[in-house]
């Protein structure tokens, strides 16, 4: 669907009365050119619109929005039309208007450069339009990474609690990557120590705890439950890391967070 197809209803609401016949040879230009310039204005706005609702600015949500914008604007139209008497309803004499034209364009020459110029523009649009739609351009490539708290918020995490329970948190994975993309996850109980001469904490010891894998397609996020156990009361500190390609096999535990591609952790107290 094109903007204009929008605009072109939206037209018709507004004036639905007959033209005069002054205005026959003038009349479809008026029209194109009121088409372009509602279409201008409304298209973004319901563009904005769509950017504050849960489906956002997309292919999808785009069409249909347009479509029920034309039909509710085609029907108001068509109930202000119905309210006229028939000799003062719209009516576009398609055969008037050409032979008007006809006869402005031969006897004018610059109302046939402005034809041409009109004809071209409306030409370069489309082409333009097209070409955006055919030749998207990729936007940024990032990958969200994220833990919530086991109701699904960004609270409530288990920071403390007696060593080797299960504990809950939500692991959720973005992917705006333009690409199906299989994300490895690895986690670790990590003993960390504060150095106050560098004011910076040491790696002490990393445990493996788990590693899986999560499949996400593009534009898609994947919330998961993970349970996970720690043993070690010396533990202060469990590390997420995600890996976007294969994870190495052998990492030293002063560059776990180095190696990997996003990197999470929670500050504990294991009793």
């Amino acid at each position: 669907m094109t903007s204009e197809t929008t605009a072109g209803p939206l037209t018709g609401s507004f004036n639905p009365r007959t033209i005069p016949l002054d205005f026959v040879s003038i009349y479809p230009g008026i029209v194109l050119a009121l088409s372009f310039g509602l279409s201008i204005a409304v298209v973004p706005l319901i563009g904005l619109a769509l950017n504050y609702t849960p489906w956002g600015i997309r292919l999808d949500p785009i069409a249909v929005t347009l479509v029920g914008f034309s039909l509710v604007i085609g029907l108001i139209a068509r109930f202000r039309r119905r309210r006229l008497l028939k000799e003062s309803r719209l009516r576009v004499p398609a055969g008037t208007c050409l032979a008007a034209i006809r006869e402005e364009s031969s006897g004018n020459s610059a109302f046939r450069v402005l034809n041409i110029v009109l004809v071209a523009a409306v030409l370069v649009a489309i082409a333009t339009t097209v070409f955006i739609v055919v030749t998207p351009r990729d936007g940024e490539k990032y990958t969200e990474f994220y833990i919530l708290g086991p109701k699904g918020k960004a609270a409530d995490y288990p920071t403390e609690f007696m060593a080797g329970t299960p504990q809950t948190v939500i692991i959720g994975i973005g992917n705006h990557e333009y690409r199906e993309i299989t994300y490895t996850v690895e986690t670790y109980a990590v003993e960390s120590r504060f150095n106050n001469a560098t004011n910076q904490s040491t790696i002490v010891s990393a445990t493996p705890l788990d590693r899986f894998s999560v499949t996400v397609p593009h534009n898609q996020t994947v919330e998961q439950p993970y349970s996970f156990r720690v043993v070690d009361s010396d533990a202060n500190r469990i590390e997420f890391l995600l890996f976007k390609e294969t994870p190495p096999t052998d990492i030293p535990d002063s560059s776990l967070t180095e190696a990997a591609y996003r990197d999470l952790h929670l500050w504990l107290r294991v009793h």
